[in-house]
Parts: C-alpha cells; sequence; structure tokens
C-alpha cells in the first residue's frame, strides 16, 4: 500500500466534500435570487442553503470517492449506560475547554487584526425556528457517517491513534473557524475512539445528539421562550414583570446551566482516571510518528484539504 497516495485520496475526498458545499451553496444562492429574491430572507431559505448541499451533494460524493479505498469491519462490542454516561460527561468538559480556547484564540486574532469574529451560532439558535435548531440535533447521523465510519473503517489500518487524530482534525477543520475548532476537533477524538472500541455508530452519534442538544437545542428553545431582546428596558417594574412572567424559561436555563457545570466537573474527573486506561491498538500499516505524519499530511489531497480549511477560517474571519 502507497501511504502517501492513500492518504492524499483520504485528503481529495474531504477537498471535494468542502468544495461542491460551497460550490452548491453559491449556485442555488444564485438560482434563488433570480427565480425568488423574495425568499433570500427566510429562515427556511437559510436553512435549506446551509444544509442540502452538505447533507445531499457534499457528503455522499465523498463517501462514494472514499469507497475506493479498502475498508476493515471493526470489532464489535457493546457500551454499558453507565459507560455511555462517563462519555458524555467526559464530552461535556471537553466542550468547555474547547470553548474556552476557541474564544481566546477568537480574541487574540481580533485584537490583533482589528476584525470581527463574534460567533453568531448562538444567535442563530435563539432567533431560528425549533426546526432549524432541531437538525443540529438530526445532522450527527450524517456527520458520524462521514467523519467516522467511512474515514476510521479504511485508515484503522494504521493504528487507533492514526485513525482517531485524523477523524478528529477534519471534523474540527469542518467546522470552519477559530470558535468550534478546538472543541469540535476534541469531541471529534471522542466519538472516534468510542466507534473504534465498540464498531457501532449507534454510540457516536447518540453522544453526538446529546452533546448538541445540551449545548444549544435546549438553550435555543428556553430562550426562545425569553424573548430576550424585550429585556432591553431601564424600566425596573417591567423588568420584574418579565421575570415572573418567564420564570419558567428562566428556571429551565438555571437548571440546565448548573446541570451542564457538574456534568463538566464530573467529566473532568472520569477523564482524568480514564485517559491512562485508554487502549491503542497497533494496526497492520502503522509507522514510526515522523513517517506517519509525513505520510498523513505530505501528499497533495491532504494539503489542499487543509487549504481549503484555511479558506474556510479566513472567509469567516472577513
Amino acid at each position: 500500500m502507497d501511504d502517501k497516495r492513500f492518504f492524499s485520496r483520504v485528503g481529495f475526498s474531504y477537498f471535494m466534500m468542502v468544495v461542491l458545499t460551497v460550490a452548491v451553496q453559491f449556485l442555488l444562492s444564485l438560482l434563488l435570487s433570480l427565480i425568488a429574491p423574495q425568499a433570500a430572507g427566510l429562515p427556511v431559505t437559510s436553512w435549506l442553503l446551509a444544509m442540502v448541499p452538505l447533507y445531499l451533494v457534499a457528503i455522499p460524493v465523498c463517501a462514494k470517492m472514499m469507497q475506493a479505498l479498502p475498508n476493515m469491519q471493526l470489532y464489535r462490542n457493546e457500551m454499558r449506560p453507565g459507560q455511555w454516561i462517563r462519555t458524555l460527561c467526559i464530552c461535556i468538559f471537553v466542550m468547555y475547554v474547547g470553548n474556552i480556547i476557541g474564544n481566546a484564540v477568537s480574541a487574540l486574532i481580533a485584537q490583533g487584526t482589528g476584525l470581527d469574529l463574534s460567533f453568531e451560532l448562538g444567535e442563530l439558535l435563539s432567533q431560528g425556528s425549533p426546526w432549524f435548531t432541531l437538525l443540529f440535533v438530526l445532522a450527527p447521523v450524517m456527520e458520524e457517517l462521514i467523519f467516522r465510519k467511512v474515514l476510521i473503517d479504511r485508515t484503522i489500518v494504521y493504528g487507533d491513534k492514526a485513525a482517531v487524530v485524523l477523524s478528529g482534525l477534519l471534523f474540527g477543520v469542518f467546522h470552519g473557524n477559530f470558535h468550534q475548532f478546538f472543541y469540535a476537533f476534541g469531541l471529534g477524538c471522542i466519538f472516534a475512539y468510542v466507534y473504534i472500541r465498540t464498531g457501532k455508530l449507534k454510540y457516536t452519534i447518540s453522544l453526538h445528539m446529546a452533546v448538541n442538544m445540551l449545548g444549544g437545542f435546549l438553550s435555543s428553545l428556553l430562550l426562545q421562550q425569553l424573548n430576550y431582546s424585550a429585556w432591553d428596558t431601564s424600566d425596573p417594574y417591567a423588568y420584574i414583570d418579565m421575570m415572573f412572567n418567564h420564570a419558567g424559561a428562566v428556571l429551565g436555563l438555571v437548571i440546565l446551566e448548573i446541570s451542564m457545570i457538574i456534568m463538566g466537573i464530573a467529566g473532568l474527573i472520569f477523564f482524568a482516571v480514564s485517559v491512562k486506561k485508554l487502549e491503542w491498538r497497533s494496526g497492520e500499516y502503522e509507522r514510526p510518528f515522523h513517517e506517519m505524519a509525513g505520510a498523513m499530511f505530505g501528499n497533495p489531497g491532504m494539503i489542499l484539504f487543509l487549504l481549503s480549511g484555511v479558506c474556510l477560517f479566513v472567509l469567516d474571519m472577513l
């Protein structure tokens, strides 16, 4: 097996996923502006333009291209409920740490360049329809398919560590901005390890859905009930009335945040206890670290993918 050619095929497949997503989004936007310009600002239009090119076009094409590479059937093992809950807590901890790093990096870049790097996902979630935010729960099915099963079934021959790092890195770059890169990389590595140890996507999909549910969907529903834009008032009596009128949503947000903090602290403890117990199996084509890094990233396909990721990051900053 030619290692560089193998990873170049991987990189080029995911590069095409990025290119097709952007290209189809541009073409659909152009077509929409000509046929129905009045629909351009509708939430459902944003939903379709953001998701249809990726999930119905780009990911299927990427999966088809990856079929040219030999795949390997992983051993199938069950994950006990207690293990799943502990893993979810570790995911919440990694998400918090990744968010802190991402926000810090974005703030440093903004300070040095003067660019506005404020992240709009929270605003999008709080103002969009429940059907839009619900997609953040359903999208993990396609994302786990392409970033875990399709990728890991083929790269596992280079060992667990190579498969986990590559899965996490591609997943992080795929998000296209510094705010999400770090926690997406960390979560991608966790999901990859879970998939390798169990051989079943149902566990990574359910973990991915749970993280999206706790990290975005539930809070967005509560924020919609709050109508927080109306809270910008200098009248203390009006503010008190709003507190009473939205007591359920306020209480829900408080409970959600406290629960997330408790899970994050538990996740830190579980991570510290379990990190030394991780099992890393060698692969048939595993190489020493410097050779492995050169084979994985020193090839045209992976360079193209990483360059496309850089373009996404730059476009997000601009």
